[in-house]
């Protein structure tokens, strides 16, 4: 077939013959489609030779145990899961492998289980979830059988409550003392929400992540519990504090107290931090006598580099 590009959005059961082989397909967009056929859906994601770009929104995997998705030229896959057009309860696994795999997002409710391997080239992944009744034990140990695919990546985003839900179900699921180690990671971003300084399991991420060079909290950062008389919230200093880290990223910063508690912590231990980006949210940005108050808070903070630049938005 000389067909380079195929997008499908219906609410429809995909019915495919014997044989499937797009020998020339580089786009594939599905939305809305229902996979009931182990066999020919394992035959349509292994016929795809040329394979760059795959998208599959709001698919459902009807009686499938295991989908996998395997082409060499895949460079880009995109996985977005609504819970709403969920028939099994339970899923599947998605295994994903390429060799030329570079770029992964996942976003949804981990209706199913991904698994990511296989992918020496795959530079940057997000992973944008969000649940609401389920499991923290199903959820915790599918968010992190994703995080052990990431081990090349050196830019991660992360909706923060995807990291935290790890912290709830450490003690039942012991998955935190087998988190990968992220060696190529140099940009992690956390989402979606204001981040807690004291999780456990991101401060497992940013031990295991030794070159990290920039922190971005996309929607502020604070602290849930009273760690600013014993601070012994980074106790151990994460390696990447102590030698790589040399840019932080806070935005939607308030300037209240927990907020001020979290950013002191950091300036103290990251102490190679050349720059400390803070940028304020719009409507604070009008009050210009608090505005104030934040900065000069901001430049009395102790700071553990010489070099820290402070950058107020």
């Amino acid at each position: 077939m000389t067909l380079t590009e195929l997008e499908l959005e219906m609410p429809c059961i995909l019915k495919l013959p014997p044989t499937v082989c797009f020998t020339n397909l580089k786009t594939l967009n599905f939305r809305f489609v229902t996979f009931t056929k182990e066999h020919s859906t394992e035959k349509l994601f292994s016929g795809l030779p040329v394979l760059e770009e795959l998208e599959l929104e709001n698919c459902n995997w009807v009686n499938l145990k295991v989908v996998s998705i395997s082409a060499p030229k895949l460079l880009l896959i995109r996985i977005v899961d609504d819970r709403e057009n969920q028939n099994d309860e339970n899923g599947c696994q998605v295994m994903i492998s390429g060799v030329s795999l570079n770029y992964f997002c996942y976003v949804g409710e981990f209706c199913h289980e991904c698994h990511v391997h296989n992918t020496p080239s795959l530079v940057e992944a997000s992973v944008l979830a969000s649940w609401y009744n389920e499991s923290k034990i199903q959820i915790a140990h599918r968010m992190y059988m994703l995080l052990t695919g990431f081990s090349s990546v050196k830019v991660l985003t992360l909706v923060f409550r995807a990291v935290e839900v790890l912290t709830y179900a450490v003690e039942v699921v012991e998955l935190l003392p087998h988190m990968p180690i992220f060696n190529n990671l140099e940009y992690l971003a956390l989402e979606e929400g204001s981040v807690n300084l004291d999780s456990v399991a991101l401060l497992k991420i940013l031990q295991n992540s030794p070159h990290l060079k920039t922190m971005e909290f996309s929607e502020g950062i604070s602290l849930s519990s009273d760690y600013e008389r014993n601070d012994r919230i980074l106790d151990p200093v994460p390696p990447c504090f102590l030698s790589q880290l040399n840019c932080i990223k806070v935005y939607d910063y308030g300037g209240d107290e927990e907020e001020l508690s979290a950013v002191k912590i950091l300036l103290k231990n990251a102490v190679v931090l050349e720059e400390l980006v803070i940028s304020c949210p719009q409507h604070f940005a009008k009050d210009l006598e608090r505005q104030k108050k934040a900065h000069e808070q901001l430049l009395k903070l102790p700071r553990g580099s010489k070099h820290c630049e402070l950058v107020f938005n």
